[in-house]
């Protein structure tokens, strides 16, 4: 029983928030991503991921809906500049960010229907700088602190940033992509005293998403240099 306890404790308090808000309110969903990795490679949350990864079936529920259900409980929608991304994030101090990722079906060359979720990624080297100094007073990548020391032109770059979405020279679409049979039975699994929702065939999804070697840690991942499965799109 002790060990139980401690096991509880040490999970993402807004994790298991998170969890047991999607079960009360009959939201259909899979842990997928670095989430999914951990739970099953791990058997705990990547400690050096930062957010919580939720797939949901763009058809199945609205972000609207969504929105109601996670601002009920005090979670806040984390702002950003474009709504037609796949992925929504929401912030409650104490714990973790939590995505909810957007999947469509696309078919592809081969008739395949495979699950594709869009995010925006900056187009090149230049627009990903410049999304670093609109965003220098609470930039936390590579470069911080050279990038913090001009965070008096942020206003400046912010406005260069907006100019470049409006006329699309600054984003691109990019994303993870699987196929839509490893995901079409979703089953339930108890972690650390929560019910969990994750794709039948786990090790499969895994292995399409992060490569052959999925099972060995890997601290400095790039999804998209690293995955197998991203897709980009102009």
């Amino acid at each position: 029983m002790c060990s139980q306890i401690n096991s509880e404790e040490k999970i993402d308090i807004n994790f298991r928030e998170v969890v047991n808000i999607l079960k009360e309110s009959n939201v259909s969903y899979w842990l997928c991503q670095g989430t999914l990795l951990g739970v099953i490679r791990d058997k705990n949350l990547i400690p050096w991921d930062h957010d919580i990864d939720l797939a949901l079936w763009s058809g199945s529920i609205s972000k609207d809906r969504i929105k109601e259900i996670m601002s009920a409980k005090n979670f806040i929608l984390k702002d950003k500049f474009l709504d037609q991304d796949d992925q929504i994030t929401f912030t409650k101090t104490g714990g973790r960010e939590v995505d909810f990722n957007f999947y469509e079906v696309l078919t592809n060359k081969k008739n395949e229907k495979i699950a594709f979720v869009d995010w925006k990624i900056p187009k090149n080297k230049l627009c990903k700088f410049i999304e670093a100094l609109a965003a220098a007073n609470i930039y936390d990548g590579n470069f911080k602190k050279i990038i913090k020391v001009f965070s008096i032109f942020q206003p400046i770059f912010l406005r260069i940033k907006i100019f470049l979405i409006k006329r699309n020279l600054f984003y691109q679409s990019a994303g993870y992509s699987h196929p839509v049979k490893l995901v079409e039975e979703i089953i339930n699994m108890p972690f650390k005293g929560l019910e969990i929702k994750v794709p039948k065939n786990f090790d499969e999804y895994l292995k399409y998403i992060y490569g052959d070697n999925w099972i060995v840690p890997k601290k400095k991942y790039n999804w998209i240099k690293d995955s197998p499965s991203t897709i980009k799109r102009k």
